[in-house]
């Protein structure tokens, strides 16, 4: 008698709906709690959560030296210039970063 021949598992398909990000609204989440000194939102939004807490907290590193800076007056003119090259610079990133996100 032959060996029973093997049995082949049934194919299993998950389909995932996976709504697009929207450019406009992780653009917002960068803008918005950054007013706060929160940047990184609108990457965790987009899908990108390690770039997001690594943004959040290379900020708040950004933050801590500007504020030692403050006491040689110096602050006062990086830490402006540090916030308004963050905001621009992540959420366009992160408008980016929603767009090609699948």
């Amino acid at each position: 008698m032959p060996p029973p021949a093997p049995v082949q598992p049934a194919q299993v398909v998950h389909h995932h709906y996976h709504p697009q990000k929207s450019p406009g609204v992780a653009a917002l989440l960068e803008v918005l709690p950054a007013f706060f000194q929160i940047f990184g939102l609108g990457h965790i939004y987009a899908g990108n959560v390690v770039t997001g807490l690594l943004l959040m907290f290379g900020w708040w590193l950004v933050c801590a030296v500007n504020f030692v800076l403050l006491f040689v007056l110096v602050g006062y003119i990086t830490w402006p210039l540090c916030w308004i090259a963050a905001v621009i610079v992540s959420s366009l990133w992160a408008a980016s970063s929603a767009r090609s996100a699948k």
